[in-house]
């Protein structure tokens, strides 16, 4: 160490020091700056003043000489008259310290710096953590809980490599470097900011000082970052509440990646607004910060996309109102906006575009992975990677509604005419999703087993788990009709987004349950329906021209009647690009499985489905150096624990980040009484009906359906067609008008309300309701004897 009253003679002299001297020859050395008014309680001069790496001896009065330098850079001198420092405190010591050869390096907290939480965060690279701390890497990172020492979370940095994508640490490592941190933060009885690394044999502590910035859980003196804005609103409608760690850690990259490649600058930088998407604890979120600036860019109201989304919060008066951005933004963005409206008006070329491109992906995936090599696989699939964010552009075309939906509501507002009761039934009527022709066809199918008693005699009689159908009903016309339709709909299933989970094609259980309950009554008028839908929809349009003044019809209804014919075509194309998409990740999901085999046979794994614990770069990773598939079972078990330990976690669906501890451990919220007799939400669907309701959590539960139900459900995607061809309502928690399920709904011509918090607590199975989609609430008919009494209290 070299004191801050050093003499330059002193300084220029540090090479003689005996200590130095009896080093190796060839040693390499670290020079740092130590100011004596840094890392303080209150201050922290982390990357103000000069650290020099790897300097050889005969470069150390260099080295020393630009740390003393250092104390009076600019930014050491903004960042002092910042905190109201005094420059004649601008004094720096040198420390002088032996190089670490590090196999790992990096950053620890021995207390959450984003939320408050008491939990060791730990950053780790491979090599020498110096391009993590300059920002030029991204590390590893693992969430460690503090009291028991159980990894609650774990992400692999995005610039890890093929060959090099397992964690930077190994589980027993992680254990040794939290033992530490522990041991650390005891010594100076206070959090701390560590930097390590390792040398293949054991831990170095480089630089230890307080943490100088913690949230109080509440945001108070957080990170600018920590107060984003989160919701899980139109990605828990596809998404399973914990998604398999291989397809979370894929889809928040492939999200991330393909948003920044599409909407360009109308994002704010990550550094600024965080990235659009990101895992939660398993769960992946919105950036509904960074939305609600695009909303801004484009001059429309947050109100129309929160709408859209299905926001589960307040909207308040405020996000109804447009804001125009700075003109210097906008001048920045003008080439996306160009490449954007480009697009738009190009939007039947690029649905070709992608229909050809779905036909190739599928040709590249139909081939048998059996007989391949692991190599081969593994291109195969790293193929399907590269290609993901170019192929999922699409989405954000045919999926961007919201400025055609704002110019509809405002030339409705300009009408004097109810949004609602103009679209809802144009976008009810006229040609069918992909999605609703699989409702339809079911039906169908069901009308096949209705005229072949021996189907009907099987399926009427089934338990309901239709093990061995395809023996039962061998030779039977229904049995081809079956196979034929799994052809077009097969590769749909349960959270289908997922594919770790099986298709229809591996458990048709669904199907045939469906099937079996349509046998139970006559078969529905799907042609009324359809005279229905198309007479509700001239209606409407001939009120709304009625509501026009002579000018109006000449300027204005040209304009709507257009973006009402885009946007109903909008939403069929959104819903084949979803099947297609699907249909890819379903012809992968093969190749996947293939591996997942060889894996358990070798015992690199115990079951099938540990390999979805592993991230595709894990994998990659031990096919290109299977002599490291020793660590696949411990990574394997290590998640399965972090999975185990997230799982209670009531994830809220709206959040802002610094908020997430005290929201993950709030006891579940007591209803009012008031709210367990009437429910509102937002119409996606027009329409009313009385009947018993079936609450459900997940399609997985489809043997609880009973034909003519309502069904309740926590949020429903394209995998509950085959119960809403049976349900007569539905009733979900989460969900807008860009829903499936309310593209479904409308187009099946079944009432539909959204955002009803807590339906599937507040109401039971067996209830009787009025579902009033139209005028946005459900009525029970009969409250529970426990609910007339509380009400009388509160009455009283």
């Amino acid at each position: 160490m070299l004191a801050a009253d050093a003499s330059p003679e002193e300084a220029g002299a540090v090479a003689r020091d005996p200590w130095i001297s009896a080093q190796p020859a060839g040693a390499r050395f670290a020079v740092r700056s130590s100011g004596v008014d840094e890392d303080s309680a209150g201050h922290s001069f982390a990357g103000i003043h000069e650290t020099q790496l790897n300097v050889r001896i005969e470069h150390l009065a260099g080295a020393v000489a630009s740390c003393l330098r250092s104390a009076a850079s600019p930014q050491a001198e903004a960042y002092r008259a910042q905190r109201g420092l005094a420059p004649d405190r601008a004094r720096i010591a040198v420390l002088v310290q032996r190089m670490v050869p590090a196999v790992a390096s990096g950053v620890a907290f021995t207390v959450n710096p984003l939320t408050g939480a008491d939990e060791i965060v730990i950053n780790a690279t491979r090599g020498l953590g110096d391009a993590f701390v300059n920002g030029q890497v991204d590390p590893d990172e693992l969430v460690i809980r503090k009291r028991d020492g159980r990894v609650v979370s774990t992400r692999i940095g995005a610039n890890s490599e093929a060959g090099d994508a397992l964690l930077s640490l190994t589980p027993s490592q992680i254990d040794e470097l939290a033992g530490l941190l522990r041991r650390i933060e005891r010594h100076d009885s206070r959090p701390q900011d560590v930097e390590w690394c390792h040398d293949g044999q054991q831990f170095w502590i480089v630089q230890s000082r307080p943490v100088t910035t913690v949230s109080d859980g509440h945001g108070a003196a957080s990170p600018a970052r920590a107060d984003i804005e989160w919701t899980r609103a139109n990605v828990a409608e596809v998404l399973p509440d914990q998604v398999s760690p291989q397809a979370l850690a894929e889809f928040e990259a492939l999200l991330n990646r393909a948003q920044r490649q599409f909407m360009g600058r109308l994002l704010a930088p990550e550094s600024e607004l965080g990235p659009m998407t990101k895992s939660f604890y398993g769960r992946l979120y919105f950036n509904l910060s960074q939305l609600r600036r695009l909303c801004v860019m484009g001059g429309a109201a947050p109100a129309d996309l929160l709408r859209s989304f299905g926001h589960t919060g307040e909207i308040q008066p405020e996000d109804e109102v447009a804001k125009r951005p700075p003109l210097r933004e906008l001048l920045r963005c003008i080439l996306d906006f160009v490449r954007i409206g480009i697009n738009d008006l190009r939007m039947a070329d690029r649905m070709r575009l992608h229909e050809a491109r779905t036909l190739d992906a599928l040709a590249h995936a139909s081939a048998d992975p059996r007989p391949l090599p692991d190599a081969q696989i593994w291109q195969g699939m790293e193929w399907w990677r590269q290609a993901g964010p170019e192929h999922i552009q699409i989405i954000f075309t045919v999926g961007g509604v919201m400025f055609r939906e704002s110019a509809i509501r405002k030339a409705c507002v300009a009408a004097g005419f109810p949004y609602e009761q103009l679209v809802y039934p144009q976008l009810g009527a006229g040609v069918r999703s992909v999605s609703t022709q699989q409702a339809v066809d079911l039906v169908a199918l069901a009308g096949v087993a209705r005229c072949e008693p021996a189907a009907a005699r099987y399926l009427s009689a089934n338990d309901g788990a239709f093990s061995g159908f395809r023996l039962a009903l061998a030779g039977t016309t229904f049995l081809g009709e079956l196979d034929r339709f799994l052809a077009l709909y097969g590769h749909r299933g349960r959270y289908e987004s997922d594919w770790a989970l099986p298709r229809l094609h591996e458990e048709p259980a669904p199907l045939l349950f469906a099937i079996r309950g349509h046998l139970e009554g006559p078969p529905p008028n799907l042609h009324a329906v359809v005279e229905r839908q198309a007479r509700d929809a001239a209606d409407a349009w001939r009120a709304f021209e009625a509501r026009l003044t002579w000018l109006q019809r000449w300027t204005l209804l040209p304009r709507v009647r257009a973006n009402l014919r885009r946007l109903k075509q909008q939403y069929v194309w959104r819903e084949q690009v979803r099947s297609d998409l699907t249909r890819v990740v379903s012809a992968m999901r093969r190749w996947h499985l293939t591996l997942a085999g060889r894996f358990v046979d070798r015992g690199w794994l115990s079951a099938r489905d540990d390999y979805f614990l592993l991230r595709l770069d894990e994998i990659g990773a031990i096919i290109a150096d299977p002599s490291r598939a020793g660590e696949l079972r411990p990574i394997a078990e290590r998640r399965a624990a972090e999975r185990a330990a997230q799982r209670p976690l009531r994830m809220p669906m709206l959040m802002r980040e610094s908020e997430l501890p005290m929201l993950v451990r709030q006891p579940p919220g007591a209803q009012s009484n008031a709210d367990a007799i009437a429910l509102t939400g937002q119409c996606v669907s027009p329409g009313s009906v009385e009947a018993d309701v079936v609450v459900m959590r997940d399609p997985g539960e489809f043997a609880t359906m009973k034909r003519g139900a309502i069904l309740v459900a926590p949020a429903t995607d394209p995998s509950w067609t085959p119960l809403f061809t049976l349900a007569s309502g539905v009733i979900v928690e989460v969900g807008g008008m860009l829903s499936h399920a309310s593209t479904i709904a409308r187009e099946y011509g079944i009432p539909a309300l959204a955002n009803v918090r807590n339906a599937t607590t507040v109401l039971k199975t067996g209830d009787r309701v009025v579902l009033d989609a139209s005028g946005g609430r459900v009525l029970r008919e009969t409250p529970r004897p426990e609910e007339k009494s509380a009400v009388v209290a509160l009455q009283r």
